[in-house]
């Protein structure tokens, strides 16, 4: 997944083991079954798409660009033909082909997670009809409906491509082998010590060159200072996921840093069916500083939303943002009869800086009346919460979809994702006509 690990073609290849700290281990050996960003970021380097997803720096959008393919072309509506790139081998050695791709599409989907709902529509029928496999380089996908995200969903890592008789040998199960973890990338996992170390080893026979880097170690490390304290000692190469606050004090120690983009959208998401009035929540909205929290709690590494989805994605439309005004949140809160009661923030205890965010929260809120609870909780637990029970108030997390179609689904009504239940009923017009100032 790092770029750095590709030799260019006059690049002569060094040979080196690359040890990098991580927060947390992979949850599973499996790539569509993958949700976690340790299993992205260390399966990522051993599966490959058909698409991959990069950022255009000028354009400041994701961009999903040919990858195992060669070729493509939407013939009409509802198909589309693809051409594979030549000469791609599986770390098994097997050349890949139209039927891998074929067998790996339909058995992602058929295995849920991701895969499955990135194809399937609103209404729970599968997007794809069927896969046409004209000969071993070529093949096609025909739609039941006109999808415009086909190659972005194609390009979710959660649809690595894997070998044929592995698919169908793990068609209605769980990769749990590790000699079963097969693709086409430039490394191999060896070892895996769950909750210790994942190991990976160069792929000789990579279709984009011999990799610069002989092994990757990940060591996985919960606690952040313990990953600063390797990377100062040299125990590790690279730490990720460094507190904003560490920044400046690694930067002057001589070490360098590197920000990227990412698609993690941190919203304090308001139970529409706990809080029906839209003048209590655009009041809750008004009463948050959120410049102030971009600049002191994350230290100028984010900015404030202005859209219901991150602008990252191509086409994600940008709205006006509300800005910080608690006399106004105040006067509609008055004009709502009140908040009377003590409202539930749940928070996941997995996140870094969302306890954090959860303590700042309360503080605005209770500057224009509002109390607010704040329940921590094990992150299994409070995704239950949110995403089955809708058992709270308000609740902060973070979601990291890899397309605008997979982002709005957080919205869409009677979609799983959809965990504070909002549902526009109002037609354009009367959104228009609506004299809320937001």
């Amino acid at each position: 997944m790092l770029d750095m690990l590709y030799p260019s073609p006059d690049e002569t290849v060094s040979s080196k083991t690359l040890s990098i700290a991580i927060s947390t281990d992979i949850k599973t050996l499996d790539i569509a079954k993958a949700t976690s960003i340790a299993d992205f970021e260390i399966l990522g380097n051993v599966y490959e798409t058909l698409f991959r997803i990069t950022y255009d720096v000028d354009q400041g959008k994701l961009k999903y660009v040919p990858w195992l393919v060669d070729y493509y072309a939407q013939v009409n509506k509802t198909f589309w033909v693809f051409k594979l790139k030549n000469n791609i081998v599986f770390h098994n050695g097997k050349t890949l082909t139209a039927y891998d791709v074929n067998a790996s599409i339909v058995r992602a989907i058929t295995a849920g997670g991701i895969p499955q709902m990135l194809f399937t529509d609103t209404g729970g029928k599968p997007i794809i009809d069927r896969i046409v496999v004209f000969n071993e380089t070529y093949f096609g996908i025909a739609l039941r409906k006109p999808f415009a995200p086909l190659i972005e969903h194609l390009a979710h890592l959660s649809m690595g491509i894997m070998p044929r008789d592995l698919a169908e040998k793990y068609m209605n199960q769980t990769i749990t082998d590790i000699n079963d973890v097969v693709g086409t990338g430039p490394y191999k996992i060896v070892s895996w010590e769950r909750g210790l170390s994942a190991k990976l080893a160069k792929f000789e026979n990579y279709w984009r060159g011999v990799p610069k880097i002989d092994e990757i170690n990940y060591l996985i490390m919960p606690d952040a200072n313990t990953r600063i304290i390797a990377l100062k000692s040299g125990q590790v190469d690279i730490a990720i996921d460094i507190p904003p606050e560490a920044i400046d004090q690694l930067r002057i120690d001589g070490f360098n840093i590197i920000a990227t983009p990412v698609v993690r959208h941190v919203i304090v998401a308001i139970n529409t069916q706990r809080l029906p009035d839209t003048r209590i929540r655009c009041a809750l909205n008004y009463a948050v500083d959120k410049e102030s929290i971009v600049t002191n709690l994350m230290k100028g590494y984010a900015k404030v939303s202005n859209s219901v989805i991150s602008t990252i994605f191509p086409g994600a439309k940008e709205l006006k943002p509300f800005n910080y005004n608690p006399v106004r949140a105040v006067e509609l809160i008055n004009e709502a009869g009140g908040i009377n009661r003590t409202l539930t923030l749940i928070v996941s205890t997995k996140g870094s800086k969302d306890l954090e965010l959860a303590e700042i929260i309360r503080h605005y809120l209770k500057n224009v009346g509002v109390d607010v609870r704040i329940v921590p909780m094990e992150h299994t637990a409070f995704l239950n919460k949110v995403f089955t029970e809708h058992d709270f108030d308000l609740a902060i997390y973070g979601p990291s979809p890899s397309s605008t179609y997979y982002a709005l689904s957080y919205w869409k009504t009677g979609s799983y994702l959809n965990g504070p239940l909002y549902s526009n009923t109002r037609s354009r017009r009367a959104t228009r006509k609506s004299n809320l100032d937001y």
